[in-house]
This record gives structure tokens, C-alpha cells and sequence, in this order.
């Protein structure tokens, strides 16, 4: 029998260690192995301790060098494990929350300066943005002035880093998941990706799980029975639903969330862009946008029944 550990192969048998194959001294080959097989690092071979086993043959000098190395090789394990995770949609979802935190920050700061401005000044319709700029054109020296005019600059920082933020997700959601990006835009496609955890989490899901990602309140009131079934969530942002009469737009979200779900694929696989997927999308939104709009029967029953009864009293 062999117990394979971090720094050699020990061979058992009935009266003992038969046979000792050391490793390299070397962390980097060691880590490398401890990544493509599981070696013991703690316990005990032969009911010797794996500390007195390095040091009886030669592998450590002392029990002191055997932790350091021990030491090292944990913290060399600790970083290359994390340096895999790191994988380019881990970047992207990086950036989209990035992206909600910068948000959430100048929004908050914005109705701050709004109200600082308005106690100070005068009443405006002006915010945001368009008001941190006005703000820090404006010509007043006054003390209260200036501490705005900082104020301004520093939200516009914000509002700057937020664009180039976006602009970064522009350019490498298309290297990244170019089939979602092709079909959902880099905005929403990255946002796809962070609410999911990944894309290989997005690829596992089916497409009407997709439908109604972001949706979670109304799942829930759907379950409970307080409302009916969410049509669609965060998809909504798409053109082609919040653009579409409302009659129409549950069926183009089962349409994208399917195309979406498909594009997943293609991105997870193969990482080839699919340009047929774009054009089937828009050849099956096209046919939903021809379909005339189902009359509700109990709404038009009720209407009937209101003109039945007002014939009636006229008559």
C-alpha cells in the first residue's frame, strides 16, 4: 500500500515502511502536485508523526525547518488556489457591482448636495449630475460655495469612474460571453452574470429560470398566492420587452430568456459567436409583434353584461 503525502511516497507494508520516494524540495513543484492530486499533509504514517518521517529521512533538517516549509507551502497553496478563481466573468461580475455601489453612493450624495444647495441657495430642478457640473461653474466665492463647489467635484469623480467602468464592461463582455452580449447587450448580460454567480451558473439554467431572474419579490408573492407568476425579471431592461405593448411582453421574455439560455451555452462551450442567434431572436419577436392581442373573456364578459343591463333600464 502507498500513502502519498506532500513531500514523498512512503510504501507500507505488514512490518513497516518498506520503501521512501522524497519529492523535489521545492514548493513550487509541490504546490503543483498538491493541486493535481490530494496529498496528507497532516496525520500519521505507520503511526509515525509525518514531522519525525520528513526529518528521519532527510527531507527536513529539524522539526523547526519542517514547519517553516510546511508554513510556506500553505500560504503558496492559499494564493494559487485563489489566483484560479480569478477567471474573466469573476471580473466582469466585479465590475457590476462596482458599478451598484458607485450607484448607490451618488445617488445618496447627489440628493445631499441637492438639499445642502436648496438650504443655501435656491430651489432647482436640477440634479445629479447636471447639477454637481452647475454647481462647479458657478461664479460665488462664498464659503458655503466653495465647500459645495468640493462637494460637486468629487461626485463628478464618481460619475466619471462609473463611466469608465461601463465602458470597460463594453469592451470585454464581448470576450467574455460574446453570445449574451450579442443577445442581451453588455449592460444586462453583465448583470445576468453577477445575479448568477457565473457563467457557468447562468449556462446550467433553464430558460424560464432565466425569465425571471431579478424577480425574486414577486416569486415569492406568487407562491404564497398573493399574486400571479412574474412574466419576467431583470430582463425587463431589454428594448425589445420595455419597449413592447404589455400584452406582448411576457412572451418576448420567454423568447429572450430562451435565446439568452441558449447564448449561455454557446459562451460556457465554446466562446464562438453565433450571429444566427441573433436573427432567430428577432424572427420570433417579429411573429410574437404579428399575434393580435387575446381579448380577456372575463373583462369582455363583464363589459357584455353591463350593456345587457343598461339596455334593460333604458328599455
Amino acid at each position: 500500500m502507498q500513502i502519498r503525502t506532500w513531500f514523498g511516497i512512503f510504501t507500507i507494508e505488514d512490518n513497516g515502511i518498506n520503501n521512501v520516494e522524497l519529492f523535489q524540495k521545492d514548493l513550487d513543484y509541490i504546490t503543483k502536485r498538491l493541486l493535481e492530486e490530494p496529498l496528507l499533509m497532516r496525520g500519521k504514517v505507520a503511526g509515525f508523526d509525518l514531522c519525525d518521517l520528513a526529518v528521519k529521512y532527510g527531507f527536513a533538517g529539524s522539526k523547526s525547518e519542517y514547519d517553516t516549509m510546511l508554513h510556506e507551502l500553505n500560504i503558496n497553496l492559499a494564493k494559487k488556489q485563489v489566483a484560479m478563481t480569478i477567471t474573466p466573468d469573476s471580473k466582469i461580475i466585479a465590475a457590476v457591482e462596482a458599478i451598484d455601489d458607485l450607484d448607490e453612493t451618488s445617488n445618496l450624495l447627489s440628493e445631499r448636495l441637492k438639499e445642502w444647495f436648496i438650504m443655501n441657495f435656491e430651489d432647482t430642478h436640477l440634479k445629479g449630475e447636471e447639477l454637481a457640473r452647475s454647481i462647479v461653474e458657478m461664479k460665488d466665492e462664498s464659503e458655503d460655495m466653495l465647500i459645495l463647489q468640493g462637494f460637486s467635484v468629487s461626485l463628478l469623480g464618481l460619475y466619471r469612474t462609473r463611466g469608465g467602468i461601463e465602458e470597460y464592461l463594453k469592451v470585454n463582455m464581448p470576450r467574455t460571453a460574446p453570445n449574451i452580449t450579442s443577445i442581451a447587450g453588455h449592460l444586462l448580460g453583465a448583470r445576468l452574470l453577477s445575479i448568477t454567480g457565473s457563467l457557468k451558473n447562468l449556462a446550467s439554467m433553464p430558460s424560464s429560470t432565466i425569465q425571471v431572474i431579478g424577480a425574486n419579490n414577486a416569486l415569492f408573492k406568487h407562491l404564497k398566492g398573493k399574486a400571479p407568476s412574474p412574466k419576467h425579471g431583470v430582463i425587463f431592461r431589454h428594448p425589445l420587452i420595455n419597449t413592447a405593448p404589455k400584452w406582448q411582453r411576457g412572451k418576448i421574455a420567454r423568447v429572450l430568456a430562451s435565446k439568452i439560455s441558449l447564448a449561455a451555452r454557446y459562451d460556457f462551450y465554446s466562446g464562438e459567436l453565433k450571429e444566427d442567434l441573433s436573427r432567430e431572436l428577432m424572427m420570433k419577436v417579429d411573429a410574437v409583434r404579428k399575434q393580435p392581442p387575446k381579448l380577456d373573456k372575463k373583462k369582455s364578459g363583464l363589459r357584455s353584461r353591463r350593456h345587457r343591463e343598461k339596455i334593460k333600464k333604458y328599455n
